[in-house]
């Protein structure tokens, strides 16, 4: 057998020993037959193997991930990455209690945390797109590459807020979040 075939060989059955849920080896006859197994041999995968996750359509996309229960008020730990994304991505707050973001950018590049509404997330998108600046907001938070910031926040009425960074590009990437307020 070429020594560059058996090269490859040696790791893909070792792969597979390793995959295999059973004790025991594939019962061959005559060596490998020339068909080949479906994806579910039970030789190979067993009824006990894990499944594996489904492919997404956005390969950047992070798993959703709520807020605990017990971040309802006080601090809630978000997290900004270059990536392009908020984790968690769903967040849950109480309203009419004082809450307060702590944001932390794990990034190389700058992030902002900007809370709003879709028309508020537009009208700030519009103000930065036009060279602003924008970070004096109230509702808002620009934290530099490997730092931390916090917003504090009192939310008045339940309802659904986003969160955005709208740096350039970022929100368009998918740099946002769900910010629901309950009674």
């Amino acid at each position: 057998m070429n020594s560059r075939v058996f090269a490859v060989l040696i790791p893909v059955a070792v792969l597979v020993g390793a995959c295999s849920t059973s004790s025991a080896a594939p019962a061959w006859t005559d060596g490998p037959s020339s068909a080949v197994a479906g994806p579910a041999s039970p030789a190979l995968i067993g009824p006990s193997a894990p499944a594996l996750p489904s492919p997404t359509t956005d390969p950047m996309a992070a798993p959703s991930v709520s807020a605990p229960a017990a971040d309802l008020a006080g601090d809630v730990a978000v997290t900004m990455t270059d990536a392009m994304r908020f984790t968690p991505d769903l967040l849950t707050v109480k309203a009419a209690e004082e809450v307060t973001f702590v944001v932390r950018n794990d990034g190389v590049i700058v992030h902002e945390f900007f809370v709003g509404t879709e028309s508020e997330q537009a009208d700030h998108a519009k103000e930065m797109a036009m060279g602003g600046t924008g970070h004096g907001h109230a509702n808002a938070v620009s934290v530099k590459p490997g730092e931390t910031g916090s917003l504090t926040m009192t939310f008045a009425d339940a309802g659904t807020l986003l969160v955005g960074c709208h740096e350039p590009g970022h929100y368009a990437a998918g740099m946002k979040a769900t910010l629901t307020v309950v009674d």
